[in-house]
């Protein structure tokens, strides 16, 4: 009996488990700009300035493709800051 159990047990445990694929995007870096092409066949660019992109867009060729611009501002902190204690 305990070895009928343990055998379901151990065959419920495998059937249930399957492994999913999963794939990193790839980050593809160029000389001022990086861009990553999605499944959908979408590409997102980075760069830091508008005469980046229009180089990137020359270099990368999307074809025929519909333009949206999007301002991103990534604020980082330079040092950690303290709270003054008063007494």
């Amino acid at each position: 009996m305990k070895y009928i159990v343990a055998l379901l047990v151990f065959v419920t445990t495998i059937s249930c488990a399957r492994k999913a694929e999963v794939r990193a995007p790839e980050l593809i870096h160029k000389q001022g700009y990086s861009y990553i092409q999605d499944d959908k066949g979408r590409l997102y660019i980075v760069t830091t300035n508008s005469k980046d992109f229009d180089e990137a867009m020359k270099n990368i060729h999307p074809g025929l493709a519909s333009v949206n611009k999007l301002d991103l501002w990534v604020i980082t902190f330079l040092a950690s800051a303290k709270k003054e204690k008063r007494f």
